[in-house]
């Protein structure tokens, strides 16, 4: 990694993009794929660095996609097995059935 995204954290953002330049880069062949990685970290940050940026977790197709196996598997008594299968609350799953 390279000095400015710390080890320490793994979970950070940068360290995540950084691991997963890294990971494409050796799928491609790249030679050097750390010194890759590392560089396109310090390219975001530059380009981006202080800004804040929302990434969804699905896209709305991936959402309805979802929302229609939500409404498929509830058999009237298994909310909160849906709900913790899901990521989600009870109350999001009564909402999203509300909507079927």
């Amino acid at each position: 990694m390279n000095g400015n995204v710390s080890p320490a954290y793994p979970d950070e953002p940068l360290a995540i993009i950084e691991e997963e330049a890294r990971a494409v880069a050796q799928c491609f062949g790249v030679p050097m794929p750390e010194a890759a990685a590392a560089s396109l970290v310090e390219r975001i940050i530059l380009r981006l660095g202080g800004t804040h940026i929302y990434l969804p977790k699905r896209t709305s197709r991936d959402k309805n996609r979802v929302h229609n196996e939500i409404a498929e598997r509830f058999n009237g008594k298994n909310l909160f097995e849906l709900a913790q299968a899901y990521g989600i609350t009870p109350r999001h799953v009564r909402r999203i059935l509300a909507k079927k």
